[in-house]
């Protein structure tokens, strides 16, 4: 690689890391203008793991994965029209939504799950970010758009956490989500959580059925890896 290029590339990773970080940031904002100040211990200790976790996944993937960082900071001009619609719902969702329903279940005391359930949701927050943050490091064309990468010469790859399921960054999404609702504990934030799920459940098949019909070996690919998110069950 031209020295020229390894820079842009750098410096693309590098405004990725930023803006992935002031989303995190404006998400964490939200939560506590919503609570109304910084009195809800279970939303500290998720917003806090939200924050150092992505800082941790950044150091991680920077330190040998620039080219993906770059990648999925750029705008890609043949992302799939159905992605165009349901990205943006779940950045919305996801990055923002989930943490105002979460902060207002602060401010009017809502109802929450047993204190067990939050400790539960811990460990499986932590345990997503191993399917979040794994299968970046494994997938040089693990892009934030759905779309063939002609430009890059992607090829399928069986390595890793796709050795178990097809599309294990989706997994650790639906991982999150379900935490995430077990650690705040409203049932409003399990109605977010839950078309959160939504969403990366139809984004998971729409994307599947792309790869298997335009990307060479992913068929074959699909009949030894059988499931998608779910090990033995879809």
């Amino acid at each position: 690689m031209k020295a020229t290029e390894k820079i842009s590339e750098k410096k693309g990773a590098i405004k990725y890391i930023f803006l992935l970080l002031f989303q995190r940031i404006i998400g964490i904002g939200l939560f506590f203008a919503a609570a109304g100040g910084f009195n809800d211990i279970r939303g500290i200790v998720n917003v806090s793991l939200y924050l150092i976790l992505s800082i941790v996944a950044c150091v991680i993937m920077f330190s040998g994965h620039q080219e993906t960082l770059s990648e999925r900071g750029r705008k890609q001009d043949n992302t799939k029209k159905w992605d165009k619609v349901i990205l943006p719902v779940y950045v919305l969702l996801a990055y923002y939504g989930i943490y105002i329903v979460a902060g207002l279940g602060n401010r009017f005391y809502w109802d929450r799950l047993p204190i067990e359930c939050f400790y539960v949701g811990t460990g499986l927050y932590l345990f997503s970010c191993v399917f979040t943050v794994w299968p970046v490091i494994e997938n040089k064309h693990f892009e934030a758009t759905s779309r063939i990468q002609d430009n890059r010469g992607q090829t399928v790859i069986k390595t890793g956490p796709y050795k178990i399921i097809r599309h294990p960054g989706y997994a650790g999404i639906v991982l999150w989500a379900i935490a995430s609702y077990l650690m705040f504990g409203t049932f409003p934030v399990g109605i977010v959580s839950f078309v959160v799920t939504g969403i990366i459940w139809i984004r998971t098949y729409l994307e599947d059925k792309m790869l298997k019909n335009e990307l060479a070996g992913y068929l074959e690919y699909s009949q030894t890896v059988k499931y998608r998110l779910l090990p033995f069950i879809w």
